[in-house]
């Protein structure tokens, strides 16, 4: 049994302030933030207009057709983060997610598509997030009393849910540009840019914490005559499948890079020059094995630097690992380099 006899208060005249608390979340909400920054926003604006303690913005996943909590509040964080929500077949929110529509249930105890996850939910209002008739999420709020949500208050919240969308999708879309402005278009990997970022960020956290750090340099053995012999196509072919074995053998922490042509860069960090040197081996065998087309083998050519003792500069272990890379290179490829001229990296030193 509903009651309807509570009404919920706001901080706010509905009837009066609602434009002017839109505009203040407006000019919140559409700041430059990063997207956990504006899901935070989103969460921390619900509580504050509406009062409400048990939200959540709710994202697709990019596969199976499924949701997940992207940003919660007033949920068990662990059975928060475990859920995905098959949409149109599970709860109000996967059914809100398949019509695009708003859907309230005064009394989630007798609702059609209530899915208990709290026990102390009684009511609960769900919003579909909508860009250019595109649905991009779910805005869901519930609350621990019956009947919580006023027709006045929903009307506010959907007006809310469409500003939150906006701001939403303009984080989104400033990931996806700033992800692109990082990445090699052919392989995926981090370009030039990122390479060099993340080798002075992860050389400022080595010398920081006291850590080692390596970095491999590499190049695929005569990739002109695979041009050459064999077609674009097939060079490209080629650059993919090493991007993909330097995937499969690198750990999370680990950064691989495509800086141009056939260069490739693995930044190790808190390795070893010893335990590089085995990644280096891992790696060759990987590539020997490979083949492109089903039948064209490749080699590489590859040098090592290790921080501390190899240079203590971006500049200084590139141009080790560099250099010793280019050694095996004029000796017929196939091979990892580990000389260095002992002037290399006092040379970089003095420049930067």
């Amino acid at each position: 049994m509903t009651n309807t006899a509570r009404k919920r208060e706001i901080p706010f005249p509905i009837a009066h302030d609602a434009l002017h608390a839109l505009v203040d979340v407006t000019k919140s909400l559409l700041r430059p933030m990063n997207l956990n920054a504006v899901l935070d926003q989103i969460l921390t604006q619900v509580e504050r207009l509406f009062g409400y303690e048990i939200c959540s913005v709710i994202l697709p996943t990019g596969r199976d057709n499924r949701l997940y909590m992207a940003a919660h509040r007033g949920y068990d964080p662990e059975i928060a983060n475990s859920i995905r929500i098959k949409i149109g077949e599970e709860g109000i929110i996967g059914h809100v997610a398949a019509t695009g529509k708003s859907y309230y249930a005064p009394d989630v105890s007798v609702d059609p598509y209530y899915i208990e996850g709290s026990t102390k939910v009684r009511s609960q209002f769900s919003v579909p997030l909508i860009i250019d008739d595109r649905i991009i999420g779910v805005l869901d709020v519930e609350s621990s009393e019956l009947d919580d949500f006023p027709e006045d208050v929903q009307h506010v919240i959907e007006a809310f849910a469409a500003l939150a969308a906006l701001a939403i999708y303009r984080a989104q879309h400033q990931e996806e540009l700033e992800h692109l402005a990082l990445t090699d278009g052919l392989t995926g990997l981090a370009n030039n840019r990122a390479f060099w970022e993340a080798l002075h960020r992860e050389l400022a956290r080595a010398r920081r914490f006291n850590q080692p750090l390596s970095l491999l340099v590499l190049e695929i053995d005569k990739f002109k005559e695979v041009n050459d012999t064999y077609g674009h196509l097939k060079g490209d072919e080629a650059l993919r499948g090493l991007a993909q074995i330097l995937g499969v053998t690198c750990r999370s922490m680990d950064i691989a890079a495509r800086f141009g042509g056939d260069e490739f860069a693995l930044i190790l960090p808190q390795t070893t020059k010893d335990d590089a040197r085995k990644v280096a081996y891992r790696l060759m065998d990987r590539v020997r094995k490979f083949r492109v087309d089903g039948h064209l083998q490749l080699t590489l050519s590859m040098g090592l630097a290790a921080f501390p003792e190899d240079g203590i500069t971006p500049n200084a272990l590139f141009s080790v690992a560099d250099y010793a890379m280019y050694r095996i290179k004029e000796q017929g490829g196939n091979g990892l380099g580990l000389e260095a001229p002992s002037d290399a990296a006092r040379v970089a030193d003095a420049h930067h």
